[in-house]
This record gives C-alpha cells, structure tokens and sequence, in this order.
C-alpha cells in the first residue's frame, strides 16, 4: 500500500470515527496538529470533560497497539477495520481491554511485555474472537463525557 493510500485509510478511518459519534450525540473536534491524538470527543453543553482519541484503520483487517499510546491521560483507542466496505469499530479504553483482546498468550509475549507493542496483519478466528466484546462499544466514550443535558 502506498503512502498515499494508506494517509487516505487512516483519515477515512477518522472521519468514520467522528460520524459515528456524532450520530450519537457526542461532539467531535479535530486538532489543529497531530502528535498522537487524532479526535476529540466532548459534550458542548458541558466542556469539563474532552476525551482524546486515537484512531488506527485498516482498509481490512488486523491490529496494531502500543502500550505508548496510553500515556495521554484517559486516551480511548479506536481501531476501525473495513474502512472502505462495510466498517467494524474496535474500541479500547484501558491497557486491559487490548490485553483481553490480545488474549493470554500473546499479552505475555516479549512483544507485549517488554517491547510494548503487537501487530497483527492478519488475525485468525480466534484474534477475531477476542476483538468482539470490543466492537462497537460507543458506550465506553459516552460513559466518560458528562451526560447529555
């Protein structure tokens, strides 16, 4: 995949976040620069609270996660896999959330464990198993904001 095409992937992916959580009631900004935080997520009726998201798409399937990512203080993870048919979103509040979906085997590699990070260009049944307790779960975005007025 080229450059090109896979910036496209990746800002699809970010606009398909941000279209979901509109649909949802939940307010979306966009940062002016990029360093590790691609969308804000907030409540206009109430700015106490901006949660910042991270969004990895794939044009098909697959995993990357980064113990680093979490470093931002109440960072939400949003893998988006399919980005140009029929979109499947992978949402990840917690380091224990990707270990989960890392399952027990692979979040106690030397990958995970001591170099921080696990890629997956391919995921079997079973890597696709453990990532559906994480799909779709908007909830785990909305439960951090302040609720709607």
């Amino acid at each position: 995949m080229s450059a090109h095409s896979s910036a496209l992937t990746g800002k699809a992916g970010e606009l398909l976040v941000a279209g979901e959580l509109l649909r949802r009631g939940v307010d979306v900004a966009n940062p002016a620069y990029d360093k590790g935080i691609d969308l804000f997520a907030y409540r206009e009726t109430d700015l106490t609270k901006v949660v910042p998201i991270q969004v990895k798409a794939r044009a098909g399937t697959g995993y990357n996660f980064q113990r680093s990512w979490f470093k931002f203080e109440g960072l939400v993870l949003v893998h988006v896999w399919r980005t140009q048919a029929e979109p499947e979103f992978y949402i990840f509040c917690r380091l224990d959330e990707v270990e989960q979906a890392l399952g027990p085997t692979f979040s106690k590699s030397k990958s995970w464990a001591v170099d921080g990070g696990y890629n997956v260009t391919n995921p079997g049944p079973d890597a696709i198993a453990r990532m559906q307790r994480h799909r779709n779960r908007w909830d785990r975005i909305a439960d951090l904001l302040p609720k709607a007025k």
